[in-house]
């Protein structure tokens, strides 16, 4: 046990994650930040004692918008990039070789104990998922993600300006629409990690 988990880690601790999945792990942590910033700053605007805590709202939610846009930007280029170079070939390969216990054995030996740990349970699910329908599926399943995000954001800025307009409070979609942003970076920044495997297989 440990020989492909070691010889991954020995190359991301070298040479960190590889672009542009790096990038696109970085995004989709922002994602779940600018939530639990956009949260706060409703919570803020509802006690209407902050005049500017509603243009802080209206200003997070384009930042929110951003960087799901750049996150999709990121995808699009990747998947016609290796469509060219017939880099999803090769990552079809890796993950059809990668022994999904030993990596995730050594994953685990860094990560925080809990009872469900969900990060690792999604590393896992993403390299089955590859392994059974390619590594490109699941890029186009993950840009699919990444557009459910996007609708769940203008969902909430939808609901935030309804209740500006009306003055009804309306907590429920708060709590659902941040939660599924929250959620992003234990699916999506683990993407990096997923792909790292793969790319640093074979050292």
């Amino acid at each position: 046990m440990g020989v492909q988990g070691d010889r991954i880690f020995a190359e991301i601790k070298q040479r960190g994650f590889p672009d542009p999945w790096s990038d696109f792990g970085e995004c989709l942590s922002w994602e779940s930040a600018y939530s639990v910033q956009l949260k706060q700053a409703i919570e803020t605007a509802r006690t209407g004692t902050d005049f500017q805590s509603t243009a802080t709202v209206d200003e997070l939610f384009r930042l929110k918008i951003d960087n799901l846009t750049a996150a999709r930007k990121l995808l699009d280029d990747v998947l016609a990039q290796y469509d060219q170079n017939g880099m999803w070939q090769l990552l079809d390969e890796r993950a059809a070789r990668l022994d999904i216990e030993d990596v995730s054995e050594r994953w685990a030996r860094g990560l925080v104990e809990h009872p469900f740990p969900i990060g690792l349970l999604s590393l896992q699910f993403n390299w089955r998922y590859m392994k059974q329908h390619g590594v490109r599926a699941f890029y186009e399943m993950t840009s699919t993600y990444v557009d459910d995000l996007y609708a769940n954001t203008q969902r909430w800025a939808q609901a935030w300006k309804a209740e500006t307009e009306t003055g009804v409070v309306d907590r429920l979609t708060t709590v659902e629409c941040d939660l599924a942003s929250e959620e992003a970076p234990m699916h999506c920044d683990i993407c990096q990690k997923t792909i790292a495997a793969l790319i640093y297989l074979d050292g």
